[in-house]
């Protein structure tokens, strides 16, 4: 005898941060509730089985099927003292941090510039910023005495630092040197 299981797939997008730190998601299939539970350290292109789940939303036998897919965020990600170790000490990606302060004139230059370069580099090379007032652990931490100032990480280590607003064609040349 053979058996007619069909699964059923769904795909679950979820941003950089939620696929690094894991995630519990919630799906609704016929008015039932499901909780989908992300592990950390999750790829693009991970499938996450839900066992005999149809039993629950369908009343039948066949498992939930879902594909996770991670959105590539583009911009300069605003990280403080409680996402910082997620957002630049653990990323999978190279990390250039701003620390900055919205009184500060050549912070609100160098600015357009991080945003320009995280669009271009989006996917390769993450961008962050951190605003020292907001967050004086951080700065004392990365003795950020004059701002602004960039520090480059690397696997979580950092491996530059650069002092003041740097014109662009300077920046995207210190990129390239520090990252390859």
């Amino acid at each position: 005898m053979t058996s007619n299981i069909e699964n059923v797939k769904y795909e679950l997008w979820l941003s950089e941060t939620e696929a690094n730190a894991g995630v519990n998601k919630l799906l609704i299939r016929n008015d039932r509730r499901l909780d989908v539970i992300v592990p950390p350290g999750t790829r693009d292109g991970t499938m996450v089985k839900l066992p005999n789940a149809l039993q629950i939303t369908d009343g039948r036998a066949g498992d939930i099927i879902i594909l996770i897919k991670i959105k590539k965020t583009a911009g300069v990600v605003t990280v403080d003292e409680g996402s910082f170790g997620g957002e630049v000490l653990k990323s999978e990606l190279p990390v250039v941090v701003d620390f900055w302060a919205p009184w500060c004139g050549p912070c609100r230059m160098i600015a357009p510039v991080m945003e320009k370069l995280s669009a271009e580099y989006g996917g390769r090379i993450k961008f962050c910023k951190v605003n020292v007032d907001e967050n004086p652990q951080l700065a004392a931490e990365y003795k950020a005495m004059s701002i602004p100032m960039l520090v480059f990480f690397k696997n979580g280590v950092e491996i530059g630092r650069s002092v003041g607003a740097l014109p662009e064609p300077v920046l995207r040349a210190k990129i390239r040197e520090i990252f390859g």
